[in-house]
C-alpha cells in the first residue's frame, strides 16, 4: 500500500475522532474514539493514555478491558525502568516497539498478561506529549504495513493536532448556538439521525411562557440575556450525559437517557425556570415554561415524529396553564 493511502487513512482517523469527541462534549472521549479506530488496523488488545507529569505519571484514559484495574496504584508502583521507557518515547517523539516485554524483563504496569507493547507520542500544541500505549496479550510481530501506518499516524498527529482548534471552530459554527453556547437545531437533527434504534432516548420539548412580553417591554437585548440565563439553568438541571439544545427562539429541547425519570426532570425544569425570578440590574423578570415529552423508539422510530409528539404535548401543557 502506498504512503498516500496511509496518509489519507491516518488523517481521517484523527479528524473523525476529533469531530466525534466535540459532538459528545467530552475531551477524554477523543482518546477512546482514536484508539477504537486504530484498533481496526493494528489489532491490539488494550490501550491506555499516559501523562508523564513532573509530580508523577498519571493515566488519563484507558480501554474498557482495563476498567477493573486501579490506575492510581499502578502509577505509584511504576518502576524506574518503565518510566525511562516512557520518557524515551516522550523525549524522542518517536513511537517505540518492544516485541517481547517479558523476554526483556520489562513489566508494563497493566498486568503480567501484556507481552508486546507500542508506545506512541501524542504531540499537542503548547503542551507536553502524552503517551498512547498499545498493548498485546501475546507476542506481536509488526508487519511493514503496520510500521508504515504508525509512521504516518505519528506524522499526521503532529500536523492535525495543531489544526484541532480550527476544527473545533468549524464544529462550533455548525453545531453551537452563538447566543447561549448550547448545541443547536442542526446538531439535534444530526445526533438523532445517527442513534442506535435499540437505545431509548427521552425528548423533552420546552417553550418559555411570557417571553414575548419580555421582548416587547424591555427590548430584545434583555430578552437575549434572559435566554442566556435560562440556558445556564437548564444545563445545571440535567446530567452531564444529557444534552440541552436551543431549538430556536425561546424553544429548548432536552435529550436524556434517564427515560424512567423523565417526569422528575420536567418537575425540576418547571421549578428552576418557572418558579425562580431572573434579576437583571434593577429589573425583576418572571418567565414560565411549558414542557412536553416523547420516548424514542417506543412512540415512534421517526425522530421528526418524536419531536412533533413532544411539541404537541408541550402545547397542550401551555393551554392548560
Amino acid at each position: 500500500m502506498s504512503k498516500d493511502y496511509f496518509e489519507f487513512l491516518t488523517g481521517n482517523i484523527i479528524l473523525e475522532s476529533s469531530i466525534e469527541s466535540f459532538k459528545n462534549g467530552n475531551p477524554l472521549d477523543f482518546f477512546e474514539k482514536l484508539s477504537l479506530k486504530l484498533q481496526k488496523y493494528l489489532n491490539f488488545n488494550g490501550w491506555t493514555v499516559l501523562d508523564l507529569r513532573k509530580n508523577g505519571p498519571k493515566f488519563l484514559a484507558f480501554s474498557k478491558k482495563y476498567r477493573t484495574l486501579n490506575f492510581k496504584e499502578l502509577s505509584e508502583k511504576m518502576s524506574d525502568r518503565e518510566k525511562l521507557l516512557y520518557m524515551k518515547v516522550k523525549s524522542s517523539k518517536k513511537w517505540e516497539y518492544i516485541k517481547n516485554l517479558q523476554k526483556n524483563s520489562i513489566w508494563i504496569p497493566r498486568g503480567s498478561f501484556v507481552y508486546s507493547w507500542i508506545g506512541v507520542p501524542l504531540i499537542f500544541k503548547d503542551r507536553e506529549p502524552l503517551i498512547l500505549n498499545l498493548d498485546y496479550f501475546s507476542v506481536k510481530k509488526l508487519s511493514k504495513k503496520e510500521k508504515n501506518l504508525l509512521d504516518k499516524f505519528q506524522e499526521n498527529f503532529v500536523i492535525y493536532s495543531y489544526k484541532i482548534s480550527d476544527i473545533k471552530n468549524i464544529f462550533n459554527q455548525q453545531y453551537i448556538d452563538p447566543l447561549t453556547g448550547l448545541k443547536n437545531r442542526q446538531f439535534l437533527m444530526d445526533y438523532l439521525n445517527s442513534q442506535n434504534l435499540s437505545e431509548k432516548i427521552g425528548v423533552i420539548f420546552c417553550d418559555l411562557d411570557k417571553f414575548k412580553q419580555v421582548n416587547d417591554k424591555y427590548g430584545h437585548s434583555t430578552g437575549d440575556e434572559v435566554l442566556i440565563i435560562v440556558a445556564k439553568r437548564l444545563k445545571n438541571i440535567i446530567k452531564s450525559t444529557d444534552e440541552v439544545i436551543r431549538f430556536g427562539g425561546d424553544e429548548f429541547v432536552i435529550l436524556t437517557k434517564s427515560v424512567n425519570g423523565i417526569g422528575k426532570i420536567i418537575e425540576r425544569i418547571k421549578h428552576f425556570i418557572g418558579e425562580r425570578e431572573i434579576h437583571l440590574d434593577d429589573i425583576k423578570i418572571e418567565v414560565g415554561v411549558s414542557c412536553g415529552y416523547a420516548i424514542y423508539p417506543d412512540e415512534s422510530e421517526n425522530f421528526e415524529k418524536i419531536i412533533h409528539i413532544a411539541d404537541m404535548r408541550m402545547f397542550k401543557n401551555k393551554m392548560e396553564q
